[in-house]
């Protein structure tokens, strides 16, 4: 039995081929570029461009795979995928689905209203990879439109001289790029997260949804870590252990308490990184000696 799982090129392949080396996979390309090595008797990896993932899965070509949530809207648009599932959300930094317009050919133009009430029922460009989303927004707007798929570069569609389109509907994640082109996001769509999807049969098969389930547990529980670190000090003195105690238990944690050989007592917690400024003084205060972080991936609850 093989597991085949389409493993994302493009923003999202950095940070799932890191989770997955961290959680103990070992990968490596093949040297035709599109296999993905990964020690695992069940597993095939397979990299495709997340955009036709839902259509391969749709098809059963593939068990499973990660794409965004704005292709898995669009395709749903498209066509019917009664055959794909959503597993789960993964827990990357979302993205947006964005509404965009060149400053330099709409200078006035702030919002989708402004933009509807200068284009008026003239015949508007739209540019955007996900055609199905686009014209859905159009007909929702009252947008007597065109709609094309730039096939990549969306935002040099808006560009003077001569744009190509008047409008493109493209994801974003600080609108950098945007910006440094002169564009001006005038309407947000939707907040985009990655997915991990999958074939309905696949799921089930219990020994096919048993490697996916694991293998989904191992990439989220990495990246869920990515902002934890231990905490840990030591207390020489025992009085100062009690109020220490009974301080971190009110915050919400559940410390561990070891013996050390010359009495005093090692304490550990694991902590979101951005609280440890904030314990470390109060720590101090309250007697802790030898105060150490380093980094940790938790596994499980």
């Amino acid at each position: 039995m093989l597991v085949k799982v389409y493993f994302p090129d493009g923003h999202l392949e950095k940070p799932i081929w890191e989770a997955l080396q961290t959680a103990g996979y070992r990968l490596g390309k093949s040297e035709r570029g599109y296999l993905i090595d990964v020690d695992h008797p069940k597993l095939i990896f397979k990299q495709v461009r997340p955009q036709i993932m839902p259509l391969y899965i749709e098809l059963g070509k593939g068990d499973a795979g990660i794409t965004g949530g704005d292709i898995l809207e669009n395709w749903k648009l498209k066509m019917s995928l009664s055959n794909v599932v959503v597993i789960d959300y993964l827990p990357l930094r979302p993205t947006k689905l964005v509404a965009a317009i060149s400053e330099e050919v709409y200078p006035n133009v702030k919002s989708v209203d402004d933009f509807k009430e200068i284009v008026g029922n003239r015949t508007v460009y739209i540019a955007s990879e996900f055609p199905e989303i686009a014209k859905k927004y159009a007909e929702k707007h009252g947008l007597n439109a065109v709609v094309f798929d730039p096939i990549g570069k969306t935002e040099a569609s808006i560009l003077p001289p001569l744009p190509e389109a008047d409008l493109i509907i493209e994801v974003t994640e600080f609108g950098t790029t945007l910006k440094e082109n002169r564009c001006r996001i005038i309407d947000v769509l939707m907040e985009v997260h990655s997915v991990f999807i999958a074939n309905k049969s696949s799921l089930q098969d219990r020994e096919k949804r048993e490697v996916l389930e694991n293998l989904l547990t191992d990439i989220k529980e990495v990246i869920n870590s990515r902002n934890l670190v231990s905490l840990y000090f030591n207390v020489p003195r025992e009085q100062d252990l009690r109020k220490i105690v009974d301080y971190l238990t009110n915050e919400g944690f559940d410390p561990t308490i070891s013996p050390l050989a010359k009495g005093a007592a090692a304490v550990h917690i694991v902590v979101d990184r951005a609280r440890v400024k904030f314990l470390k003084p109060v720590l101090r205060a309250m007697g802790a000696k030898r105060i150490g972080t380093s980094p940790v991936i938790t596994f499980g609850d």
